[in-house]
């Protein structure tokens, strides 16, 4: 309880004294004239802190321009004193002085001010010439490395441009190229498919024929033919293995029709299909007219 009861008198003093750094700054902005009635809660003294706090900062930063701009008047009124001064050793007064001579002073003096000098003495002007020489061949410098540095931009951007147009053209001509050999190799597959399938079934009706003929030539001794029974029999089941691994490859060929369009993958597949099935054709040839020259 008594902790409570300190923290709030902690917290009265600090916003009783935050309030009275407030209306005194208050009273230094309005000294004869009604001070805003602000409502005293501890959000409506934040923000009148913040902005005592810069206030004063601003404050502080005009008062440093000022004091700057009187040290630079200060300094111009004594030149000013000094060149009259010298033009009164001289014997010499300003509406004495012909109008080309008085309009060289004037172009001195604003030189002198655009030079950032305050001394209108020869070495003064030499010197703040010498530096704005140096300015300048500086700048010019950066100013050439610019151009130098947004001319290699420019030139490897346009580079950059030239080549991507060449990759997309060589992977417009590839594209193009990759379907014209799917489209060859898609007729190729299925022209040579059609042409197995046809041999098959020419193969098979043979081989009907030749059953027939067998058949109607029972009476005739297959031994004297040159061929056992035994020997017929392995023949016939052999023809029908390879009758068999015919249609098998026939079906094969007719799937790589799905094959994706792997131009390679399927060159090879289809390449190996090909040899098998060239190798089971000319064993199944020969074995039929084997078989033929037996009966």
């Amino acid at each position: 309880m008594w902790s409570n009861h300190l923290r709030e008198s902690i917290f009265s003093k600090t916003h009783s004294s935050e309030w009275s750094q407030i209306d005194r700054w208050l009273q230094s902005k309005y000294p004869n004239q009604n001070i805003p009635a602000f409502e005293r809660t501890e959000e409506s003294a934040k923000v009148l802190l913040e902005l005592m706090r810069l206030n004063e900062t601003q404050d502080a930063h005009a008062q440093e321009a000022i004091l700057a701009l009187q040290q630079v008047s200060s300094s111009y009124q004594s030149e000013d004193m000094r060149l009259k001064e010298i033009l009164q050793f001289l014997g010499l007064q300003k509406d004495h002085l012909s109008a080309d001579t008085r309009q060289l002073l004037s172009q001195l003096s604003n030189l002198a001010m655009i030079l950032g000098t305050s001394d209108t003495t020869m070495a003064s002007y030499h010197q703040a010439l010498a530096q704005l020489r140096i300015d300048t061949i500086h700048y010019t410098r950066e100013q050439n490395d610019q151009n130098t540095r947004q001319t290699a931009l420019e030139k490897n951007q346009t580079d950059a441009q030239l080549e991507l147009d060449r990759l997309l053209e060589l992977k417009r001509q590839w594209t193009q190229e990759r379907e014209t050999h799917g489209d060859i190799e898609q007729r190729t597959r299925r022209r040579s498919t059609e042409l197995n399938r046809i041999k098959a079934i020419e193969d098979k009706e043979a081989l009907e024929r030749m059953r027939r003929m067998s058949q109607s030539h029972g009476a005739l001794d297959p031994e004297a033919q040159g061929l056992t029974v035994a020997q017929l029999s392995s023949k016939e089941e052999r023809v029908l293995d390879l009758e068999r691994q015919l249609e098998t490859q026939t079906k094969m060929l007719s799937a790589y029709q799905e094959i994706p369009p792997d131009y390679t993958l399927a060159k090879l597949k289809l390449k190996e299909a090909e040899l098998r099935l060239n190798e089971l054709t000319a064993e199944h040839e020969s074995m039929v007219a084997e078989m033929a020259d037996a009966l």
